[in-house]
Order: C-alpha cells, then sequence, then structure tokens
C-alpha cells in the first residue's frame, strides 16, 4: 500500500512474474488515524500448485512478503498443526531474503520484522465455536495467538513445531485473525458461487466478510521502509528491483533496493529543486532587471533558500550530500549567467542614453 499514482507502470512490472495478479484499478482506503491512502491489491498464487515446485512457491512467498504492508493468508478450516506446517517455508525465507550485501548468516531474525508487513489469517468456511479450554468466549485474534504459542514437549518434532511458531510470531509483529463460516449451506450450490449475488449468500457470512473489508479498508498502513512512506515512484523502484532480481536468479536484497530507490528519488529533488531556482531566476529576468547588485543577491539568497530546502525535505537515505554538492553547483553557475545577463542589461541602458 502506498502514496501516489503510478498504477499502470506497477501493472507493467508485476507482469513478468507468473503467480502474481494485480486488481486494475487502487482501492481507496485510509490509515486507522483516517489518512487517505490509494491500495494496491496484489493477489498471489496458492502454495502448492501442481505445476509448480517448492521453489516457486518460496520466491512468490517472500516477494509477496516484500511487496506488501498488510499481508493477508487465507486457508480453510481451522488452525491445526497441518494449517501451521503450511507455513513451514518461513523457516526458510532468509534464503530467498536478504536484508545486507554481506550476507545474513548473523543477522538476528528480529531485525527481519523491521521489513515485514501486518499479517492477517483469514479462515474459510470455519465451523469452530471460539471458547477457551474453560468453556469462555474468544476473539478471533485470541484464537490465533493460541494456536501459535509454542507447544509443551523436548522432542525434535515439537522443536520444529514450535520454530515455525515462534518465527511466526518474530517476524510479523502486527498479527490479526478473521474467521468466515462457509457461504452456502447447500453443498450442491458451491460449485456455482461465482454466480450468486451477494445479498443472496448466508447472512452470518455476509456480516463477516463486510467486517473483514472495513477492518481492512480502515486500518491500513503505507509501505515503508527504513521508517520511510513510500510515494508511488519509490514503491514502482522497489517492485522493479525485487523482480528483476527473481526473473535473474537472483535473491531479493533490501540494503540494495533501498540504495535504488534513494538514487532515484535524490534524483528526483535535485532536478526539483534545479527548478524552483531557474524558475525564481525567470521571474527575474523577465520581469526586474537589470537590478542593484545588492537586490539581485537578494533574489539568489531566496532561491537558494527555496531550492534547498526543498531538496532536503524530499531527499532520502545516505549519500544525499553530493547531490546536495551538484545542487549548489547548479545554483552558483545560474547565479553566474544571471550576473552576466543583469550586466548586458545594464550595458544596453546605458548605450540607450
Amino acid at each position: 500500500m502506498h502514496k501516489g499514482n503510478a498504477i499502470s507502470e506497477e501493472k507493467s512490472i508485476l507482469k513478468f512474474l507468473q503467480g502474481l495478479w494485480v486488481w486494475g484499478t487502487p482501492l481507496t482506503g485510509q490509515t486507522s488515524t483516517g489518512e487517505p491512502l490509494n491500495i494496491l491489491l496484489v493477489d498471489s498464487e496458492g502454495i502448492g500448485a501442481l505445476d509448480q515446485d517448492s521453489a516457486h512457491d518460496n520466491r512468490i512467498f517472500s516477494l509477496t512478503i516484500l511487496l506488501s504492508s498488510c499481508f493477508i493468508y487465507n486457508s480453510t478450516g481451522s488452525i491445526d498443526e497441518n494449517a501451521i506446517q503450511n507455513l513451514s517455508m518461513i523457516v526458510n525465507i532468509t534464503k530467498n531474503i536478504h536484508l545486507k550485501n554481506s550476507g545474513d548468516s548473523n543477522i538476528d531474525p528480529e531485525e527481519y520484522a523491521r521489513y515485514f508487513p501486518s499479517f492477517t489469517w483469514v479462515l474459510r468456511d470455519f465451523a469452530l465455536q471460539l471458547i477457551d479450554p474453560e468453556g469462555m468466549p474468544i476473539t478471533s485474534k485470541e484464537y490465533l495467538e493460541r494456536s501459535l504459542s509454542s507447544q509443551k514437549g523436548t522432542s525434535q518434532m515439537v522443536e520444529q513445531k514450535n520454530n515455525i511458531r515462534k518465527l511466526i510470531r518474530t517476524y510479523f509483529k502486527e498479527r490479526n485473525c478473521f474467521t468466515l463460516v462457509r457461504p452456502l449451506t447447500k453443498e450442491e450450490n458451491l460449485q456455482y458461487l461465482d454466480r450468486i449475488d451477494f445479498d443472496q449468500l448466508r447472512p452470518e457470512f455476509s456480516r463477516q466478510v463486510l467486517a473483514l473489508r472495513r477492518h481492512i479498508l480502515n486500518n491500513m498502513k503505507a509501505k515503508t521502509m527504513n521508517n520511510k512512506v513510500l510515494n508511488g515512484g519509490m514503491y514502482i523502484e522497489l517492485i522493479r528491483s525485487y523482480i528483476e532480481a527473481v526473473n535473474n536468479g537472483a535473491i531479493p536484497n533490501i540494503e540494495n533496493t533501498w540504495a535504488l530507490i534513494c538514487k532515484s528519488e535524490n534524483y528526483k529533488s535535485l532536478k526539483a529543486s534545479i527548478e524552483v531556482y531557474e524558475n525564481l531566476l525567470k521571474e527575474v529576468m523577465q520581469n526586474k532587471l537589470p537590478l542593484s547588485i545588492e537586490e539581485l543577491k537578494n533574489y539568489h539568497i531566496i532561491g537558494k533558500q527555496r531550492a534547498v530546502g526543498l531538496f532536503k525535505r524530499k531527499s532520502i537515505g545516505e549519500g544525499t550530500e553530493e547531490y546536495l554538492k551538484d545542487l549548489m553547483k547548479e545554483i552558483k553557475l545560474k547565479y553566474f549567467n544571471l550576473k552576466l545577463e543583469n550586466e548586458r542589461e545594464f550595458n544596453v541602458i546605458k548605450v540607450c542614453f
């Protein structure tokens, strides 16, 4: 989920990776504080497709995690051991996502959580009663947390089961769960589900779907990286970097991707800042020349302050000093040319007199 409109280009990039589909029009959502956001809905194929291997599943799973600010995982039935085991690919996620160029062998899994989305588990065709061992009602979120708690025992099998649970809790700090009953009571009608109007589905199912939709649309988070909210252009750069890595047989690297985003964004910031200075100079040259040296210098200072201020607001990451130096060089050159133009205007006036 991101700020900005660049959906058509995102679609053209995503289509080069088999297994991801993008909804044609962005949805309008908001954060929990009411700030509006564009929501790009990306659907990935399920785990265990018959025509793909586990390596493909791992790549799709990892890429979906990297692209999302809200990861919605859906399965049928309750959260039993089989459902947990279906997420066992999370154990190998560090093999499919690298944080740094130097390798991730000694990186604490907690570091990954900084870049991972929230996790919402949707349980379809759910028929259990949500109660605790004492028979007291619990929420679906509490049900998820209980399911992810460590199991008792010291055997190797129990340790493997608990490792998956621990990694889910570690990587996804924000977790939620929603349950959906079967949409129809008659089994024979399920195969025609796509032809049935929404208001003809089970009322309980409809209420649950609407509650899920409200929660997602009204509690969205913008996609961030290193605590920086990504705009549309930055998000495109992120998509391009990850997908090119996957398509070239490489492992997506968060450090490299962030460096590319910063480079692209800082170049744009440099150009925009130069334009701010140029626009002020154009106004001066068209309407005010010739000016005294003091007046010219004042306009230069104003333009410089605006340009530098804009650059500092828009630039991101490390290495901005070099771009700032380039900006100062451009400003110095343009100011020099402005002074020459001002002198020529003075000379014209002198000749006229």
